[in-house]
C-alpha cells in the first residue's frame, strides 16, 4: 500500500495513525508543496491523481483519492470499522465530527484575520467541545475508546489528530475537558501509534507552510513524553 501526499500531517493523518496502530506495512511518497504549486504542478502529477488532488492511496492496481474515503478504506482494510452496521455507523459519525472539527481549523489557520478571529474561533470551539465530551460520556465505549470496548478504530484516530491539532490552536482549552483530553493521550499512547509520534518519520507541521497560523513546527505539537 502507498500514500502520496505532500510532507505535512494533513489530510492524510488519520490513515497513517491507523496503519502505524496495526503495524501495517505502507510506503508514502512526498510531493513538495512549491512543486506542486509551480508551473504544470499539477497537470504533471495527473497521471497519479484521479482529480488533480491529493492525497491518493494507491493498493496494488487500485487507486483511490478524497481522504476521507482512504480512511475508511484503510480502516476496513485493517479491520479497524467496526464489525456491525451499528458500530461502523458510531465510528462514522464520531469520524465527521472530528473532520468538522479539523475543517474549522483550517479556515481559521488560513485567514489571513487569524489573531483577529483567534477568540471568536475558542469560544466556539468550547461549545463545540462541551457538546462533545457530553456525547462521549453517552456513548463511548470506555474512557479511552469512542466507539468499541477495547479497541481503537478510526473514530478515535481521526478524533485524537483533531484534538492534537487544536491543542497549539488554543492553548489550554482541551485541559477543561478531561474526558476527551484522556481519550486523546491513550490513544497517542498506544502501542504502534506511541513510537510514530514521538519519531523522526512523522511530519512536524499539522498544515502547509502558507497558512497564517500552524504550518511551523512551533505552531505543531510535538509528544516528547
Amino acid at each position: 500500500m502507498k500514500l502520496i501526499y505532500f510532507p505535512i500531517r494533513g489530510l492524510i493523518e488519520p490513515a497513517r495513525l491507523l496503519l502505524e496502530l496495526a503495524g501495517a506495512r505502507y510506503e508514502l511518497e512526498t510531493i513538495p508543496i512549491e512543486l506542486w504549486q509551480g508551473p504544470q504542478g499539477k497537470q504533471r502529477f495527473l497521471p497519479i491523481t484521479p482529480f488533480g488532488q491529493l492525497p491518493v492511496l494507491e493498493d496494488g492496481a487500485f487507486v483511490l483519492c478524497q481522504s476521507q474515503a482512504i480512511g475508511r478504506y484503510v480502516a476496513r482494510k485493517l479491520g479497524l470499522h467496526g464489525g456491525t452496521l451499528e458500530e461502523a455507523a458510531r465510528i462514522d459519525e464520531v469520524t465527521e465530527v472530528a473532520n468538522e472539527v479539523l475543517r474549522d481549523l483550517g479556515v481559521t489557520c488560513f485567514d489571513p484575520r487569524f489573531h483577529e478571529i483567534r477568540a471568536a474561533h475558542r469560544a466556539a470551539m468550547g461549545q463545540k467541545l462541551d457538546l462533545l465530551e457530553r456525547y462521549f460520556a453517552r456513548t463511548a465505549a470506555s474512557a479511552e475508546h469512542w466507539a468499541l470496548p477495547g479497541r481503537y478504530t478510526l473514530a478515535d484516530a481521526t478524533m485524537a489528530f483533531a484534538l492534537e491539532s487544536l491543542w497549539p490552536v488554543q492553548p489550554g482549552l482541551l485541559d477543561e475537558f478531561p474526558k476527551l483530553r484522556h481519550a486523546m493521550t491513550s490513544f497517542f499512547a498506544a502501542e504502534g501509534v506511541r513510537g510514530y509520534v514521538r519519531g523522526e518519520r512523522r511530519f512536524r507541521t499539522w498544515t502547509a507552510p502558507s497558512a497564517t497560523f500552524g504550518g511551523r513546527p512551533e505552531e505543531t505539537y510535538h509528544w516528547s513524553d
